[in-house]
């Protein structure tokens, strides 16, 4: 009876257009977490419109005996047992062109970041997340990749982020950048220090004729593609010129007539089409390639992915994201025979797991390493992405083998002694975050003490 009364009371503190109940036709796609094992089907959800709305409705729940959490768009999208606090409504934009600073509201995803860009000024650029459908807030605060990385860094780097507002466990509001460890923290720390609501980021002219999208390779081209990548990035590669490598099986890709399994290079080339077509040769000159290659602009790059969001929800998922300092062949070809054997293994578990390679997509940060919360290891050039999963309605058998998959991943493909740095953004509770975050765990524990007292947020480093 003490939480219905709590949340009466929450529910009188706000405008009734910004709580949602479980029987709102809004209330399911505002609270639909990623994994779908992760949805706890909150009691309520929260959408404040001002930052004064947000402040009392945090300060509230924080002193209340309420499970609640943040909303986020992508991976790690949390859930709670009673209260869901969805920031989509921060969704304000305004760039100043003096500067080339913009100020975006942290609530929104990335696609719209993408478009409001292109509007305004559409021969800027920005260091924002590939998949469009993320949210930026939980982009940034867990490092963040762009297809600009290899260039410029993680989106949370002090070069593209320069500040962020955030609504703290009390109710009261600050620019992070007035309390240094704060805005610190902020970079790659994990979550847990408050709620975003405002981000300052850096943008800059960038090239508008960029080639990109899909190379389709047969399968058994797979040692010819895996020589090919090797040999290329082994030497120094251009930092406009990054490429993703995956998988797509045979029955999705029926309207182009192919009879087998595809790899995909997703290529990505700022300097145009001619110079794509040169570094890319290895590639195109495969046999049975199919170029679905384009010129468009960086938010039509982003746009190349805006499909993402259908799998939202639809899968158990657990994710091991791997930061690589080196590529080699053998590591690409075993990568792609640990997700076929999962296909010999369980049908279902092949069609919910994902392996991406998104390679030449880091580098360090300018300055120090010690500047983001996230010391992420020197020398890392590239990312493999492995999730693994089964179909929502499988019980826990499945799950737990699923779970398995992704905890072995990483020994599977890299070796039993391997070095292994998991990237923050895929965080899960069978992660050691002491070895993510290095040697500045402790000095996060310390933060999250100050910034969360009482441990109510959740995050990855524990209070």
């Amino acid at each position: 009876m003490e939480n219905e009364d709590q949340l009466t009371t929450l529910r009188l503190l706000l405008c009734p257009n910004e709580t949602i109940t479980p029987d709102s036709p809004e209330y399911r796609p505002l609270v639909q977490t990623w994994a779908s094992q992760k949805q706890m089907n909150p009691r309520l959800l929260v959408r404040p419109t001002s930052i004064e709305s947000l402040s009392k409705a945090i300060a509230y729940l924080y002193s209340s005996s309420l499970d609640f959490a943040i909303y986020g768009h992508g991976f790690m999208s949390a859930s709670a047992r009673d209260v869901l606090v969805n920031t989509s409504s921060f969704d304000d934009f305004h760039l100043d062109r003096h500067s080339e600073l913009v100020t975006i509201g942290a609530g929104q995803t990335w696609a719209e970041v993408y478009r409001k860009l292109q509007e305004a000024a559409p021969d800027y650029g920005i260091v924002g997340a590939r998949t469009p459908c993320v949210g930026v807030a939980g982009t940034i605060i867990s490092g963040g990749f762009s297809w600009l990385s290899s260039e410029y860094g993680c989106i949370s780097d002090p070069a593209n982020m320069l500040d962020m507002k955030v609504v703290k466990y009390d109710g009261s509001i600050v620019w992070a950048s007035r309390e240094p460890e704060l805005l610190w923290a902020l970079r790659g720390g994990g979550g847990g220090f408050g709620v975003v609501v405002q981000v300052v980021l850096r943008v800059f002219l960038y090239p508008q004729n960029i080639w990109a999208g899909p190379i389709l390779i047969p399968r058994e081209q797979l040692h010819q593609v895996a020589e090919g990548i090797a040999s290329l990035v082994s030497k120094p590669v251009d930092p406009k010129i990054t490429m993703f490598l995956y998988v797509v099986k045979k029955r999705l890709l029926e309207s182009i007539g192919t009879d087998s399994d595809m790899l995909v290079i997703h290529a990505f080339d700022a300097h145009g089409e001619a110079h794509g077509r040169a570094s890319f040769r290895w590639a195109l000159d495969i046999a049975g390639v199919v170029d679905q290659t384009r010129v468009t602009t960086l938010a039509g790059v982003a746009d190349l992915q805006n499909k993402v969001h259908i799998a939202k929800g639809s899968m158990k998922q657990f994710w091991a994201p791997l930061l690589l300092r080196e590529l080699s062949k053998e590591t690409i070809i075993k990568a792609i025979q640990w997700s076929e054997d999962i296909q010999h293994l369980d049908e279902s578990l092949a069609d919910c797991t994902y392996l991406i390679f998104e390679i030449l997509s880091s580098r360090d940060p300018a300055g120090s390493m010690s500047s983001c919360a996230w010391p992420r290891p020197p020398g890392g050039k590239h990312i493999l992405l492995l999730g693994t999963g089964c179909p929502s309605g499988d019980g826990p058998d499945k799950e737990k083998l699923a779970r398995d998959l992704a905890i072995e991943a990483a020994s599977k493909i890299l070796g039993a002694d391997a070095e292994v740095h998991y990237l923050p953004n895929g965080f899960e509770d069978f992660h050691d975050p002491k070895k993510i975050w290095g040697p500045h765990f402790e000095k996060l524990r310390v933060l999250r003490r100050r910034y969360d007292p009482h441990g109510r947020f959740k995050a990855a480093v524990d209070v």
